[in-house]
Parts: structure tokens; sequence; C-alpha cells
């Protein structure tokens, strides 16, 4: 990141408009420049609690984005990272020649105008810098003002000074010496203006700070978008260091962080941390529930009883107290005014309504070293289980730290691993939660071929680089095997049935998680875990809680009137031999049907003299009917031989081969509608495709009555053992055949497709692609559905990747 000036002055008043004004770094940001006399106006996609903040500050905000908010004219236009370079907003400014700045931009110009401690570092900045504004706001308030970017009880809002309420806009305009401001070190010059700023060092801005004094928490390799290397990384830490006009106050724990202060001989240098080569170092109580001190560079134990969990915190703390008292300030009223008014920000080990028997918390962790301090907090909070749901957080991130995320989460019982939050991103092979599925698989025990790659941070395990914040353990807690959730929704559905009394439930991730806390919190905890079923020939078993058998037409009429009364619709499964019950379950009504009525194989005389009526109820078996047209000389289905399931499901798909398909041969079906009430479906009315039966919609068959032609037993024997060579045998296989439908001629077909992309022998856990036929997944005793689940994405994404052909899954996965 170049230091080239930038083409605007903060201090010089003019007009400013923010595209994407309600984002916690923007609206502060837009406050500040509003308190230096700027007009200032801004728009987001929709409105929100920061932009009425905005508003009753004097700062007009519109949802939506338009042209027409550039007029009259602005002097600046801040954006967001979140909006698009094709804003219609952001090309009006560029075509009429106004200046774009990012946010950090403008941030980091208000440093050189206002002295300003900068707060910095992979973790823990949006803590610290809170935990220093709370502070100076205890003991210098008519003097302080912040801009982080995180709310929290302490400090009310993400922005703010002596009069953030209103007051005048030369507020903090008259503390601003023109037409420059005193950048030399803050220490004990009580009567300058103080801005506390939360750094960003995710888009390079931080290298533009000119900083008073800047705080270090830490350096571990993130935004991987962004910065090839560890070391480019570094730079920008590097650049902000030198650019400091005072102290420096880093981590002495953290080996990169500490090598960077001794590096760039930058004085003074202050550390802070556990060690004992810390200036501030944090000693903590032996006694159970004992608060930590912190020792002063005098050798002075100062009490720390901090009212919020985590050493992470703790160290948080420490870096706040350093940084206060190289501002002037007394430790001792640090410490003492830190401790009488801590509070985390918002998502930060944030306990989530009042839940009856159980604990939500909701944690903006994203990066491993976040996660693994997160769980260590929360093993020291009282708890029978410990769950967590984790939302990944971009696919370059999550492809970075691949091996580095199992790890961080040993100790939690239960993991839900949900879709990775793209950030805008586009998907990445290898970044995926499937990806990240296998590697959990891998790293806990099981097998894959997929997981097991190097970190890319620099070749080093980023959990052994950064700073461990647990305590030694003499065996550490298993790395846990994930659920894999194929959205949020089904991972609310499957923790809404599974949350247990005394449970301490997670909600992990800086994407769109964090909707689902208060949701959880609202559950009631259940009894018992829902019980689980084996329902697909995978024969892997999932959460089926309202699953029941069916016996008879009238039960199957009761179902569907009941279900249609509450609003429902009754899904009903075959044999499982086209379907897999997701890993999350199936919570709505679902049925099997068994029974006399179900099992009928009657013959009756055709319309023709060569042709056969054969009536079939939807349980039989294609096994059993298939024997049945063997024995009576029956021909029109030898196409179908050696496929697996009963008749409902060979109609529900079409079953079929490139020989011929299961519809051909329908003449009617007898159904029920959703209501109960019964149905003749003729066979235009099914709308019979390939693999698809739409018509059947909203019915469920009872019997089908096929078309058949005479013929002689022997002639139908040969014609389905001549079918049969001319397929490849799966016998001894569990498996649910073909997983992908062929794309339309003359393309490749799935199967071969898959086998150019080297999937064959593909392997997550107990799941993997056969080596007979790249099309098929089989599985072992091993097995659970988030291994199929994940290596059906796996396959599908490694196809795209080598030919560009986005695969469609005839294998239906109910959720």
């Amino acid at each position: 990141m170049s230091a080239e000036p930038l083409p605007f002055d903060p201090i010089r008043p003019g007009r400013a408009h923010f595209v994407g004004l309600g984002g916690v770094g923007m609206a502060g940001v837009a406050f500040l420049l509003r308190r230096l006399g700027w007009e200032v106006s801004g728009c987001d996609g929709a409105r929100g609690p920061l932009l009425e903040w905005l508003e009753r500050r004097g700062i007009p905000a519109v949802a939506g984005h338009d042209p027409a908010h550039l007029e009259p004219r602005p002097d600046l236009v801040v954006r967001t990272p979140a909006v698009h370079d094709d804003n219609p907003e952001l090309a009006a400014a560029r075509a009429a020649g106004v200046p774009v700045l990012p946010r950090g931009k403008v941030l980091a110009a208000l440093s050189e105008r206002i002295p300003t401690v900068a707060v910095c570092g992979s973790h823990g900045k949006t803590t610290t810098a809170t935990f220093l504004a709370t502070i100076l706001r205890a003991l210098r308030p008519e003097r302080t003002w912040w801009c982080i970017g995180g709310t929290s009880r302490a400090l009310d809002a993400v922005a703010g000074g002596p009069d953030d309420g209103g007051g005048t806009a030369e507020s903090l305009t008259s503390q601003v010496s023109r037409p420059t401001c005193d950048l030399r070190p803050a220490t004990r010059e009580a009567a300058e203006p103080l801005l506390v700023a939360e750094a960003d060092e995710s888009d390079g801005t931080l290298a533009l700070y000119r900083p008073a004094l800047t705080v270090v928490t830490n350096v571990d390799l993130d935004h991987v978008d962004r910065f090839e290397s560890i070391e480019a990384f570094e730079q920008v830490f590097r650049d902000a260091i030198a650019r400091t006009a005072g102290p420096l106050v880093f981590c002495a724990d953290h080996p990169r962080c500490a090598a960077l202060a001794a590096s760039s001989h930058h004085k003074p240098r202050v550390s802070f941390g556990f060690g004992a080569a810390a200036d501030y170092r944090l000693l903590e109580s032996a006694a159970p529930g004992g608060a930590a001190a912190l020792r002063l560079p005098a050798g002075e134990d100062v009490p720390l009883p901090l009212p919020v969990p985590g050493r992470h915190n703790l160290l948080n703390a420490a870096a706040a107290i350093a940084a206060a008292v190289q501002l002037g300030l007394d430790a001792r009223a640090a410490a003492r005014a830190l401790c009488e008014r801590a509070a985390l920000p918002a998502r930060r080990f944030e306990r989530v309504g009042a839940p009856e028997g159980f604990s939500v918390v909701s944690d903006y962790s994203h990066h491993p070293s976040e996660i693994r301090a997160l769980v260590a907090t929360a093993q020291g909070v009282p708890h029978r289980r410990l769950v967590a749901v984790f939302q990944p957080h971009r696919f370059t991130r999550t492809k970075t730290f691949l091996d580095d995320f199992p790890p961080a989460f040993r100790g939690v019982d239960e993991l839900v691993l949900c879709p990775v939050y793209a950030a805008s991103e586009p998907p990445l092979a290898g970044g995926t939660s499937a990806d990240l599925y296998a590697a959990f698989r891998k790293a806990a025990g099981g097998k894959s071929q997929i997981a097991g790659r190097r970190s890319q941070a620099a070749g080093r395990d980023v959990g052994r680089e950064a700073c461990d914040l647990r305590p030694a353990a003499a065996e550490p807690p298993p790395i846990p095997v994930p659920v894999f959730a194929e959205s949020l929704e089904d991972a609310f559905r499957f923790l809404a049935a599974t949350i247990r009394e005394g449970d301490l439930v997670l909600v992990v991730g800086a994407g769109d998680v964090d909707s689902l806390a208060p949701r959880l919190a609202a559950v009631r905890p259940a009894a018992a875990p829902p019980a689980s079923f084996l329902l697909s020939a995978y024969g892997t078993r999932a959460p089926a809680p309202r699953f029941r058998v069916l016996p008879s037409l009238a039960a199957l009429r009761a179902a569907l009137a009941e279900t249609h009364a509450a609003g429902e619709a009754l899904r009903v499964l075959g044999a499982g031999t086209n379907t897999l019950v997701a890993a999350t379950g199936f919570h709505g009504p679902l049925a099997r049907l068994r029974g006399p009525d179900f099992s009928s194989l009657d013959e009756s005389p055709g319309d023709t003299p060569d042709t056969v009526f054969l009536d079939v109820g939807a349980a039989v078996s294609g096994t059993a009917l298939l024997e049945k047209c063997r024995a009576s000389g029956l021909a029109g289905l030898e196409a179908l031989v050696g496929i697996p399931g009963v008749v409902g499901g060979w109609l529900a798909m079409n079953a079929g081969t490139r020989h011929g398909s299961f519809c051909d041969v329908v003449e009617s079906v007898r159904a029920l509608d959703e209501t109960g009430t019964e149905r003749v479906l003729r066979a235009a009315d099914l709308r019979a495709a390939y693999r698809a039966c739409p018509g059947l919609a909203g019915f469920v068959a009872a019997s089908v009555r096929l078309r058949l032609r005479r013929s002689t037993p022997e002639a139908v024997r040969a014609r389905m053992k001549d079918l049969s060579e001319k397929r490849l045998s799966f016998a001894g296989l569990r498996t649910c055949g073909s997983v992908f439908k062929n794309p339309p001629a003359p393309a490749p077909t799935a199967g071969q497709l898959s086998d150019r992309a080297l999937c064959k022998g593909l392997r997550v856990g107990g799941a993997h692609v056969a080596a007979r036929h790249a099309n098929v997944i089989a599985t072992d005793a091993a097995a659970t559905p988030s291994d199929v689940q994940a290596l059906v994405h796996l396959v599908a994404d490694r196809v795209r990747a080598a030919s560009g052909v986005l695969l469609e899954p005839e294998l239906r996965i109910l959720r």
C-alpha cells in the first residue's frame, strides 16, 4: 500500500456521500466527518439500526442506491468493500470526477490530523479498542473520541466523543488545530483530542496511518484474498509501526508480533502478555475462580478482576491498560475503570436471549486462532455439552487454513458445519464446506483423500505459530466429526431438535450465521435426541423424528388429511435406493408404505390381444416385479433389470437406463392427493421426463397400472440376461446407484466426466466413489450421511473445475 497523499483534508469541511452507510465501519467514519463540520449523506441496501442512529445525529440516510443521491455534487464519495465496483452511485461518481475512497483510507487520513491510537492486529482489535476507549472515556471524557467496528454496552455506539448525542457540528473541529495537528506522541498531552481507532489491515490501509500510538495485538496471516504471503501481510504492520510518532504497544506472547516489534527498532516499545518477558505481565490466580492481576514494569501488582470471560480478553485488557499508561494515565486507575465498566463488543462471546435450561453465545470468530480462544473460553463456562454451529467465512480463508480449523474445535461435543459465507467471492475449489468437512473427517480419524493439505500460511501450522490461549492438557480432547448442513435453515432445524438441558451453544462465524442465535435461544430443549432411522440404501442413519410406517390405504388417507389440515405436506419414502436423508435430518412428516394395500401384483387382459395390464402396489420391490415378468413372460421392463428400489420410487424418478424407462409402460396411476382424496392419473398427466415425473408432484402413488406385452418366459429371461451383462454389477456394494444425471447428448456421460476429473476412488470418511463406475458412490459401515453429502459436492466441484460442466444430482437428498 503506497503512502501517496490523499486527495482531501478531513479538517477542511466539504460534502461527503457514503455508499453503504449502514456498516459499522462506515457509520463511524461518517459520524466523525460530520463532527468535523462536513455535510454528510449516505445510503445502504436496506434500512437498519445504524441508519436510524446516524439520522438522529444529523446525517440523512436512505435505502437503495441511485445516482441521484450524488446531487448536489459531493466533494468525496466514501465506499464500503461490500458494494461492487459496478454500483450505480460509484459509476456516477467516477464519471463526474469525484474522488472515491474506501472508508479505511478516510479513517487513515483522520489519523494525520487528529492524534490517534491505532489498535490493530489479526484478532482482538475490536475488543482492545473498546477496552481502551472505555478507560479513556472514564478518565478523560472531555477529550476522548473513538471509531470502532463494533458496539458494546460500555460505549453504546460505533463512534462517539464528548458530545456524541448531537451538539454542534464543530464539536470535534474545535478541538483540532488548523491547518495541521501536532503529531507529537499523545503522552500526557491532556489538552489534545485523542481518537481511538480500530485500524483495519484487511484492505492494506493500515499502512497509511500516522498514529500517535500503535497497539498490535497479534499478527496471524489472514485476508488471503488480498495478501499472497505472510511477508506481504506483515508489511502493512511494519509500515504502520514505522509511521507511528509515539510508543508501540505489542503482545510479547505472540511470536510473529514480538519479532515484528523487535525488527522495527521502534522506540519506545512496551510489551504485554503472560510470559516473563512482558513489561505488563498477566498473573493468573491459582485458586479456582480467582481474579487475575497485572504486574507493572516497576514490579507492582494491580488487581484485574475483569468482568468478561476468556484468557484472550485478559490480553486485550493488558494491552488497553499498557496503552493508557503511555497516554499519561495511572495504571491502577485505568485497571479499576476498565473492570468497573468493561463490556465485550457485540458478537464477542455475546450471550443471546434467556433460554430455559441451556445457553446460546454468538461469536464473530472466523479464523482458527480466534476459534481456539473461543472454545477455550467456552470450556470454562459450566455446561453438559458444548455444541457449535460454524459458518466458514470466505472460500480463500477456508482453503488456506483448511487443516487448521479442525484442531481449533477440539473439545466441542457436537459441531454443525454450514456452507461457506462467500462475502462476494466466487466459489473456489478446495475452499468449500465440503473440503473443510473432509479435512475434519481426516483429522478426526476418518479416511480421506481430499483433506490433508498443508496450510498455505507460509508453510507453517497457524496453530503452532499463534499464541495458544488454552492451559496445557495431558490428553487433548478429540476433534469432532461435524454434521454437514446444506443451509443455515437445515442447521437450525437440526439444532432445534437436538439442543438439550445444560448445553452451551456457540453460533460461530462472521457472516449471517448470527441470525440463528435468537432463533435458537427461543427453542425448547429436547428431552432426548430425536429418533434416527436407516432410510437409505447407503445404510446411513439420520434423524427423522416424525417418521412412521403406514400399513394400509386408510392409514395413508388419514395421514394425508391430517398433515394437510396442519398446513404440512406428507413425504413418502420408497426403499431409499435413490434417496439420502440428510445428516441434519428430515423433521417434517415422513412415511413409508407397507402392507397388503400396497403389495398387489394383479394381472388382467389388455386392450389388445398381445397386451396385458399389471396392477402393481407402490411398495412392491422391483426385484419382485421383474420376477413376475420373467415367470409370466411379460415384456417391457427388461431395461430395469439390476435397478434397485420399489415401484413407487421407480415411478417418482422415472427409473431406467438408456434402453428404456419405467414410465414408458405406465398406463395409469392410482394416487391420493394432499387431502387424501383418491385420483387416477393417466400417463399423459405424469409428464414423464428423464429421471423425473413432475406430474406426480402433490400426489402419493398407491398403485400403478402397467401396459406390458405378451411374450414368453424364455424370451423375457434372455433379454434381461443380455441387458444385465451389458451393465456393471454392483453386487456387494452399499449404493444408491447413479449420483448424477447424464448431461444432454452429445456431451459425455456423468460417469465419463467424473472419471476424467479423477474422481474414482475419492473417499471422505466411510463414503467413496466406486472404482467400477465414477458416477456411483458406495459406503461402508463407518459411513455417515455427512460423508456422502460432502463427497457429492466434491465430485461436482471437481467435474466443474475439470470440464466446466455443472452436474445435476440424480440422488435425492431429503432435508
